[in-house]
C-alpha cells in the first residue's frame, strides 16, 4: 500500500521499503530529518517518525 507524502507535490509516494512499523500503533514509520527544537528541548538529527500518532525515535 503506497502512502502519499504530505508535500505540495501529491504525486510523490512515501517510501516505506526500509521503514519499520510503529511500536505504538503498528502503522509504517518514515525517516525524517529535524532541526533543533529549543522550545521542547529536542536535539536535531535523523529520526524515525510515525505519521499517525506522536511517536518518534532518534536514529
Amino acid at each position: 500500500m503506497a502512502k502519499i507524502a504530505k508535500t505540495g507535490d501529491r504525486k510523490k509516494v512515501m517510501d516505506t521499503n526500509k521503514s519499520t512499523d510503529c511500536p505504538k500503533c503498528s502503522k509504517p514509520t518514515r525517516i525524517v530529518k529535524r532541526v533543533k527544537d529549543r522550545e521542547r528541548s529536542i536535539p536535531g538529527g535523523v529520526y524515525i517518525s510515525c505519521s499517525a500518532c506522536d511517536f518518534f525515535e532518534k536514529l
